[in-house]
């Protein structure tokens, strides 16, 4: 009889809690502020051995309340750019905080290229991770 690695459940259990958090977190900002929370990302490590994930929590900064209501406008094309920057990295690219510093500065200037192309402006002065988790 074929007995099923614990691990592996408890891995695919905690990636599906993730999952429907990040499917119902509401976005947590006012339209007064310079700050734009985005709903948490979800993306998939690669890791040949198992599942992995990383779930990021993340904040972008706006210059002003104008150029944070443009971010508001462009939320789903920043979600999808983040989701190409995140996803895919082994492990060990997200280890340390120095290699999230750097993840965080390529995030940033992806981001801030993307706006540049649709709005003129590259719109961020800053992008925040508020929670960084590895699975």
């Amino acid at each position: 009889m074929n007995t099923l690695n614990p691990r592996l459940l408890l891995s695919s259990a905690l990636a599906l809690v993730l999952l429907a958090l990040a499917s119902t977190a509401p976005a947590v900002e006012g339209l007064d502020s310079r700050y734009v929370t985005l709903e948490p990302i979800v993306v998939n490590m690669q890791d040949a051995e198992r599942a992995r994930y990383i779930q990021a929590t993340i904040q972008l900064e706006g210059a002003s309340e104008e150029d944070a209501r443009a971010i508001r406008e462009h939320v789903p094309a920043i979600r999808d750019r983040l989701i190409r920057v995140l996803g895919g990295r082994p492990p060990e690219a997200v280890r340390g905080g120095e290699n999230r510093e750097h993840l965080r500065d390529e995030a940033l200037q992806e981001i801030r290229g993307m706006l540049q192309e649709l709005t003129g402006d590259p719109r961020i002065t800053a992008l925040y991770f508020s929670d960084f988790i590895r699975q």
